[in-house]
């Protein structure tokens, strides 16, 4: 599935699995492993380049350059979270325009109040729906033919429950986006009373909130959903593995008890690509010995 096939799957009915990343590496291993797509998003990305808690806290310019980052390093098509569009409807037609020309394939936008906060924690603020509506009717108009999906998202589930995500995401639907998505559901049953009430193709977010998920793709596969990403399972589980690491590493002085959790040296410089390197370095490359000739 090339960047630009994520619309073409979804209208074939491909049911489309994204992995979480938060860098090109963590890209290029959900796609060595014969994933489809990968979703890029905004906590991982905001944990690793900041060490700090998804409060809108990197601008737009960041986050389509970290966009564009994983774009180049992959050859399937990338999701990415565009927060609220970074501020007022020509923020937005910007926001669409940049995300677009980074090579992503989808962006989703959210009905929040900026700063916006993690949709799994408390606290959120919600703007009007009629005023997340406009937003995403000036997103649609800005991606022109470009061809890029806007996705629209609500944060409601929540904060005001079931009945109020679907009202939100079903005005949504009206503006001509391409997904709907409801943030924070995490139980199958609510996620089914959403696909139920909504119009329209669902993405569903599987996020381990201290405990395994719920919810599993294949459910989502089942109910009739579009699209499942997996947010933050790839932060998570590098942290993790970085903090036995370094763990393991103060307490015996070396990383021997560790060892077998990592990938080896000489397999990383295969994912990496370093052999076409070597050829191009030794001349066996047919496109470096045109270039000399």
């Amino acid at each position: 599935m090339a960047k630009n096939g994520l619309r073409d799957a979804l209208e074939a009915g491909t049911f489309v699995v994204a992995p979480g990343c938060y860098d090109a590496l963590s890209a290029r291993v959900a796609e060595e492993h014969g994933f489809g797509a990968v979703y890029m998003s905004g906590l991982a990305v905001t944990a690793s380049l900041l060490a700090r808690p998804d409060l809108e806290l990197l601008g737009m310019a960041e986050m389509v350059r970290q966009a564009e980052l994983i774009a180049s390093a992959v050859s399937i098509p990338v999701i990415a979270d565009a927060d609220t569009g970074y501020g007022g409807l020509s923020n937005v037609d910007r926001t669409v325009q940049a995300y677009q020309q980074a090579g992503v394939a989808a962006i989703h936008i959210e009905d929040q109040a900026s700063p916006k906060r993690c949709g799994q924690t408390g606290g959120v603020r919600l703007i009007e729906a009629e005023a997340m509506a406009a937003k995403l009717r000036v997103a649609v108009e800005a991606r022109g033919d470009g061809g890029m999906l806007i996705i629209g998202r609500t944060d409601a589930f929540r904060v005001n429950g079931a009945d109020e995500a679907i009202r939100r995401v079903n005005l949504y639907a009206e503006t001509g986006v391409d997904l709907l998505f409801v943030d924070g559901v995490s139980l199958p049953e609510d996620f089914r009373r959403i696909r139920e009430g909504v119009r329209g193709r669902l993405v569903g977010s599987i996020v381990e909130v201290d405990a395994p998920a719920r919810t599993r793709a294949e459910d989502l596969k089942a109910m009739g959903y579009s699209v499942a990403i997996h947010p933050i399972s790839s932060i998570l589980a590098t942290a993790g593995a970085l903090h036995r690491l370094m763990a393991g590493l103060r307490a015996s002085g070396d990383t021997r008890q560790g060892f077998d959790q990592m990938m080896t040296y000489q397999s990383l410089n295969a994912l990496l690509g370093i052999e076409r390197y070597h050829r191009m370095w030794d001349g066996t490359d047919g496109a470096h010995n045109g270039a000399r000739q």
